[in-house]
């Protein structure tokens, strides 16, 4: 059915309605999911760098300093608050490194958690990412 011009249907607003919620979802979210695909290849480096060490702090590290130049994360300052600052902020209890001596497999988990501020409200969302590495490194 026709409208005379100037007029916009209900079916077009909703339309409208929906085009824009996902634009907006996609500038407060993609963002963090990119961040997370820079966790995987972090990961991914250590993982193949396991097979030529057993140190599992070393590889800890490297994970750390690869994701301490991506994203950004919130801190409490000392004046009890909330700022962001760069880097994901990632902490050695976050990364859980396991191996097999029977197998030779190793498994490299990081968890962790960021926290989106909904703009222009102050509703915060937290997303929680989980990135898993395992197998025989360097097969």
């Amino acid at each position: 059915m026709r409208h005379p011009s100037g007029k916009i249907s209900f079916g077009g607003l909703v339309l409208l309605t929906l085009v824009a919620g996902g634009i907006y979802a996609g500038v407060m979210f993609v963002p963090f999911y990119v961040d997370n695909f820079d966790v995987k290849e972090a990961v991914a480096v250590a993982f193949n760098r396991a097979a030529q060490t057993s140190d599992d702090d070393a590889l800890r590290t490297m994970i750390i300093e690869r994701t301490s130049h991506m994203g950004t994360h919130w801190e409490r300052d000392q004046f009890d608050r909330d700022i962001v600052v760069p880097g994901l902020g990632l902490t050695p209890e976050q990364i859980t490194i396991e191996r097999s001596d029977v197998t030779g497999k190793v498994r490299i988990q990081v968890d962790y958690t960021r926290r989106v501020r909904l703009k222009p409200t102050k509703n915060v969302h937290t997303l929680r990412f989980r990135v898993v590495k395992e197998g025989i490194p360097g097969t």
